[in-house]
């Protein structure tokens, strides 16, 4: 087995600067030749090509240009790029992250790069920011992009890692991995249903199906099985092996079958869309697609069996070249991960808050409710200004006549008693005759303080609004990082309830009731 060198990414720079065979480019017209490589970026409207005997990049029409792509006119290196984290399929900014790793690895020129793949699986729109880059590095760089599903922690390419390994021109694929719907997120017995359908959201989610068609695309562009693509990511397909009466073999979807088909095998049988009462997850998901390594050679997933990454370079003829390994996730996945779990508190938090929320309101229907149904009596003072009389606020201006006494109300009458009030204002003869209007009447009131409670409800009220705000702008900046079964539309929708909600309490506490 030939052992095969790496050269730290920091070095590409060196590389860059020197000189070295390259794709050979000829002028239609005038016939001068050159060589050099194209990048997949533009100046002016014109592709950027790496001239090598300029040692520059200049703009060119490639229009005007026969280009030869061969082996020999590249630089002498193979950019290998890991993607084994499993954020890089969760986190679309992780996967912005990976694709552009992969476009700016592919203009430096080199003879290959290869996309070491060991995934559960992920989410649709990193899938498609990570294949789009690898199409993209091979149509408009001419670079040669294999991906080698290596079988590591997670056993292979699963799901939309599966179609990230469609995207490449060549797979070569460990003997111990495999290809499949859903990877081995963990045995029986270890996790809960529950737990496990979270697995599932995260890692192979329902709305992958409607990635069909471009799953389908890839693989037509790679002369691979549509349907098996399809599959991948389709959990309700059901796929056989049929065999007609003159011997040969093929895929179809068991509902398109033809009478003269006999099914061989069933290879994939499709979920319903609800599981039946009581039913398990864990059983209906291992009847998906799952293709061991020389099934997948065997169908044309794979193009070849490869035991390690020395056996991939020798099998493309770069077993000579220098390998550069290119780095540059980690940054971007610790700051996902720190967002993952500022959102998970913020959530809890919001949670606590909710269940807070729905607890005043029920005490607060509760009291309103009482104050309809049930009544107490009061004694309540009418007329004139001076209704705090009973409660002491009157006294004698005359210390002869008992000054230490309070004014009785049934003595307003009595215009020889000198009275005054608390801030030593005169009570006048006309201010008296208010205080004989008293009454005693019977009020509906109610039982608590409905004030206080819709004070408290409109706090914690206030509090979550702006929880579910920095829960959402969080959500935002780092798509993929809300738990799975939790969208950003669910987000915007409570908080809008919330909203409406504090709008409501703030609108009757400044009514009074």
């Amino acid at each position: 087995m030939t052992p095969y060198r790496r050269i730290p990414f920091v070095f590409l720079a060196i590389l860059i600067s020197i000189p070295s065979w390259a794709d050979t480019f000829k002028h239609r017209t005038t016939g001068e030749t050159f060589t050099g490589f194209r990048t997949h970026r533009k100046s002016a409207g014109k592709v950027l090509v790496f001239n090598a005997e300029k040692n520059q990049s200049v703009p060119m029409d490639l229009s005007e240009y026969e280009i030869t792509r061969d082996n020999q006119g590249r630089r002498d290196s193979v950019m290998l790029i890991r993607l084994e984290q499993p954020e890089v399929l969760v986190s679309e900014a992780v996967a912005q992250e990976a694709a552009s790793m992969i476009l700016k690895a592919a203009d430096q020129g080199p003879k290959g790069i290869i996309i070491q793949i060991d995934l559960p699986g992920g989410q649709g729109g990193p899938m498609r920011q990570i294949a789009e880059a690898i199409t993209t590095a091979a149509d408009n760089t001419g670079t040669r992009v294999a991906a080698f599903v290596s079988g590591g922690q997670y056993g292979g390419a699963f799901s939309a890692a599966a179609i990230v390994a469609l995207a490449c021109e060549k797979i070569y694929i460990s003997p111990t991995a495999a290809m499949g719907a859903v990877g081995p997120l963990g045995t029986a017995g270890t996790k809960t249903n529950e737990e496990y359908l979270q697995m599932l959201e995260t890692y192979a989610p329902d709305s992958l199906s409607s990635f069909s068609v471009y799953a389908a695309t890839l693989a037509q562009r790679g002369n691979r099985p549509e349907l098996l693509a399809q599959a991948f990511i389709d959990k309700h397909l059901t796929i056989a092996e049929v065999r007609t009466p003159d011997g040969k073999s093929s895929i179809v979807e068991i509902s398109r079958r033809q009478e003269n088909q006999a099914v061989v095998r069933t290879i994939a049988e499709g979920l319903p869309e609800t599981l039946p009462s009581g039913g398990s997850p864990l059983r209906s998901v291992g009847k998906l697609l799952s293709v061991p390594s020389a099934e997948a050679v065997r169908w044309k997933l794979a193009d070849k069996q490869a035991a390690s990454l020395s056996e991939v370079l020798s099998d493309m003829g770069l077993s000579e070249v220098p390998i550069v390994n290119v780095a540059g996730l980690s940054s971007t996945i610790q700051k996902f991960t720190t967002a993952k779990k500022n959102l998970e508190q913020l959530l809890a938090k919001i949670q606590a808050q909710e269940d807070r929320v729905s607890t005043l309101e029920n005490h607060l229907n509760t009291l309103e409710e009482m104050a309809v149904k049930s009544t107490v009596t009061r004694e309540v003072t009418r007329g004139g200004q001076y209704e705090n009389y009973r409660r002491g606020t009157v006294r004698l201006i005359d210390s002869d006549r008992l000054w230490d006494r309070y004014y009785n109300e049934r003595d307003a009458g009595n215009t020889d008693i000198p009275l005054q009030d608390r801030y030593g204002r005169e009570i006048t003869t006309r201010d008296r005759s208010g205080l004989q209007d008293r009454e005693k009447i019977t009020e509906q009131q109610p039982t608590g303080n409905i004030p206080e409670i819709r004070r408290q409800l409109i706090a914690v009220t206030s509090e979550m609004i702006a929880d579910y705000q920095r829960a959402i702008g969080l959500a935002r900046r780092w798509p993929g990082a809300l738990p799975a079964g939790i969208s950003l539309e669910t987000l915007q929708k409570n908080l809008l309830s919330a909203q409406t909600l504090l709008t409501i309490q703030q609108r009757r506490l400044m009514q009074g009731y």
